[in-house]
């Protein structure tokens, strides 16, 4: 048998169900009144406020409610259930958003709290403080920085990579901005944290938070933006942090009058940086004004990290499908010029390092060569003082920024162009060396190894270069259309030459481009070597074998070796006519194992064979041996260069390395 109470509630109900809104209210307005300590009755009465729209009345019957009931187990769920809405709809519309904008700010307090203290993991409970502090900003000396301590601790306990860390990702996108723009929070001033414990928030806490917002946005940047290129988003939302810290900390007229925005061109910002500083680029050591030195080090460091993401993102993509660049350095004859004009070049250091960022018929953005010299003159800035260089090391090891592949690409990039070619090539090997064997035919891994050539070539050392050089065409895709007679590329530097002057340029990481590449460095050496020891006919007919790849253009060398071997009488190259397969010459070989003044070998003695090795003057039977292999050359005219001479780098690699 139902009770009074029980009997009035579904009395409520059937009124209800026959849609008679206004019984229903009658009879629970009585009940009401009858039972004011009967949860049943008021759940009803505050369910058919609801029901009927009335959310000033709900409003008032949750109140009395909550501070009579707050155990209850339908009422808790219900509560659950309202701040769910309220923080997964950001206070948007809804029934039970609009429910909550209308309780007191005392009971939206306790329930917002309350059920962040039920929450068992950090996120959950930061994501329900987190509606609030925006809506009580007052509270950010308490549960801001409470929030902070416990996203901070969460994050460094996991071992996630940083952009999947939902702890940081809270922390730096949402917790960092409330705190900082906060009206509440003040450098030198005390606050009360909600322990009861007392602190002075200082210069150095804000910096340690940007610090931290820095950290995950660059490292997001690395680990995922070269694919995607979304970085430019975080990098305004660094400057925005920077922005909100300089007005904390006293710096924001200095930004707002000296500093220009990150919309504007690199050059434009770092002009700016220039002018707020007092640094120019050829100072040897500079010390900023006490007053703005730590504004100017955090400038210097986003504005490093922008430019050389950009200009790293600009040259390879990894995974992207897009073309993938190096920068090689070639040293060019500067032409004649009087003394005059010598006596006004020498006076302009600028001269003899150009940046020509171009490849054939691609031109890149003039943008591209300012965030490369931009970046360059940050990175000299940071390193311009003791104090600058170990706060930018500190960083950078905290980063774990000398681990990133792009990064360690500008670097080398860098040394490069400031004619520190040891250096650079150092950098190159050990990141060679991370690379997994698998990967290593990637374009964007080959770039190491094809800048390494360049490095090896302009220190001179010829024996690395040719080596590196072979190893790069062995691990060449093979997926491109091959190129036969075409010019190189790119001319490779002179090795161990001094420069008339240095140009900086693009290379494309493909077949077409980065074999002649690679082929002309090797020439070179081969023929410094063939020429310089009459002894060495392996490296002539090594040479021989190379000057294909550009044919005919390579006439001029091949007449220079055909005359080399007149003076010489003897020549052996029957280790390698299997490579040779360009007509004119293999008339020109044919035609000097004919003269009788001349001791020719074309080809090798069989194996098993009691005949001698095949040269010019012997019996019928070899003559005939002679020419048939001379002819299976010729039937091999029109195939491509390319695979010719993979498959000689692969196979005579050390015969090559071993002549150096």
């Amino acid at each position: 048998m139902l009770s009074d109470c029980e009997w009035v509630v579904e009395r409520c109900k059937a009124l209800l169900n026959k849609n008679d809104k206004n019984a229903a209210k009658a009879w629970i307005l009585t009940a009401r009144s009858l039972f004011p300590d009967d949860f049943d009755v008021q759940y009803e009465a505050f369910s058919l406020h609801l029901c009927s729209g009335e959310l000033n009345e709900a409003a008032s019957v949750f109140v009395n409610l909550y501070s009579k009931f707050p155990s209850r187990p339908k009422l808790q769920h219900y509560v659950s259930d309202l701040v769910t809405e309220v923080v997964s709809g950001q206070l948007q519309e809804g029934v039970k958003t609009d429910l909550f904008n209308l309780l007191s700010n005392v009971t939206q307090r306790t329930l917002l709290r309350e059920a962040a203290d039920k929450a068992t993991e950090v996120v959950d409970r930061c994501r329900i403080l987190l509606v609030e502090l925006r809506l009580f900003p007052d509270s950010a000396t308490t549960i801001g920085l409470d929030m902070y301590d416990q996203l901070s601790q969460a994050s460094s306990s996991t071992q996630l990579l940083i952009a999947d860390n939902k702890h940081r990702n809270m922390l730096v996108n949402d917790v960092i901005p409330l705190l900082v723009n906060s009206p509440h929070i003040h450098t030198g001033q005390p606050i009360t944290r909600s322990d009861g414990t007392s602190t002075t928030l200082k210069t150095s806490h804000l910096c340690q938070w940007l610090e931290s917002a820095a950290s995950y946005y660059t490292t997001v940047i690395s680990e995922g933006a070269l694919q995607n290129k979304t970085g430019r988003v975080g990098w305004e939302k660094l400057h925005s942090l920077l922005m909100m810290t300089a007005d904390k900390c006293g710096w924001k007229e200095v930004f707002v009058t000296k500093m220009p925005g990150p919309h504007l061109a690199p050059l434009v910002r770092w002009m700016g940086l220039e002018k707020l500083s007092g640094y120019n680029t050829r100072m040897q050591s500079f010390e900023a004004p006490r007053s703005i030195a730590i504004a100017c080090f955090y400038i210097a460091v986003f504005l490093f990290f922008e430019t050389a993401w950009e200009y790293c993102s600009s040259l390879f993509s990894p995974g992207g499908g897009q073309p993938c660049w190096v920068m090689i350095e070639e040293r060019l004859v500067r032409p004649v010029e009087d003394k005059s004009a010598a006596k006004r070049r020498k006076l302009d250091d600028s001269s003899e390092t150009h940046l020509n960022f171009q490849s054939g018929s691609v031109t890149f953005d003039q943008r591209l060569v300012e965030c490369f010299t931009v970046a360059t003159n940050c990175w000299e800035f940071l390193q311009s003082n003791v104090t600058y260089r170990g706060e930018f090391s500190r960083l950078c090891q905290q980063w774990g920024a000398f681990e990133w592949s792009w990064l360690s690409s500008f670097r080398a990039d860098m040394n490069m162009y400031k004619g520190e070619h040891e250096i650079a090539a150092q950098v190159l090997q050990h990141e060679w060396q991370k690379i997994p064997e698998t990967e290593r035919t990637k374009p964007e891994s080959l770039r190491y190894l094809i800048q390494t050539v360049n490095c090896c070539a302009l220190m001179g050392d010829i024996k690395g270069a040719c080596t590196h050089a072979c190893d790069v065409i062995r691990l060449l895709p093979d997926n491109t259309e091959p190129q036969k007679g075409s010019a190189p590329a790119v001319p490779p530097p002179a090795i161990n030459r001094p420069p008339a002057f240095r140009q900086l340029r693009l290379l494309k990481c493909c077949c077409a481009d980065t074999i002649p590449f690679c082929t002309e460095v090797i020439i070179k050496t081969l023929q410094d070597i063939a020429f310089s020891d009459p002894t060495q006919d392996l490296a002539l007919g090594q040479l021989v074998v190379l000057l294909q790849y550009n044919w005919p253009r390579e006439e001029e060398r091949f007449a220079s070796i055909i005359t080399a071997i007149q003076k010489r009488k003897k020549f052996s190259i029957a280790d390698y006519l299997p490579y040779i397969i360009v007509i004119d010459m293999l008339e020109e070989l044919v035609f000097l194992s004919n003269c009788e003044s001349l001791e020719i070998t074309l080809v090798a003695q069989a194996e098993g064979s009691r005949t001698r090795t095949v040269t010019r003057g012997l019996n019928r039977e070899a003559r005939e041996e002679l020419m048939a292999a001379v002819d299976r050359q010729v039937q091999r005219c029109h195939e491509p260069i390319e695979p010719v001479l993979r498959e000689f780098f692969q196979k005579e690699k050390l015969c090559i390395t071993s002549e150096k």
